[in-house]
């Protein structure tokens, strides 16, 4: 896992294609391990799964502090809008947008219907 910081984020990248649920584990714990002073950002640009513990990680943990998602490819952020768990994190589609606070990804409701 790489870690990035500037001004006004923390950005956690975990080097890694699937987020298993021990890699969920080690990110939650390096999140709270993170001074309160910043905000924190997952940067999820190289990653293609996720396991539902990751998204439960913001259920838990969304109180401490703001938490950003960005670079998240389609599949993750259908999941995430799927189990409902957008509302607990902001959502980006790129860094800048996240530095500048603008342009965050919210009302993005669909449903699934049959073919």
């Amino acid at each position: 896992m790489k870690i990035y910081t500037t001004p006004t984020h923390y950005i956690l990248n975990p080097d890694c294609h699937e987020i298993t649920p021990e890699i969920a584990d080690f990110l939650g714990v390096a999140y709270k391990s993170m001074p309160k002073d910043k905000k924190v950002a997952f940067d999820l640009s190289i990653v293609e799964t996720c396991s539902n513990k990751f998204f439960m990680m913001f259920e838990k943990n969304y109180k401490d502090r703001e938490i950003s998602l960005i670079n998240a490819n389609d599949k993750i952020l259908a999941s995430l809008y799927l189990m409902r768990y957008d509302r607990f994190a902001k959502i980006y589609t790129m860094d800048i947008d996240l530095f500048a606070d603008k342009h965050e990804v919210i009302n993005r409701r669909f449903s699934l219907v049959a073919v």
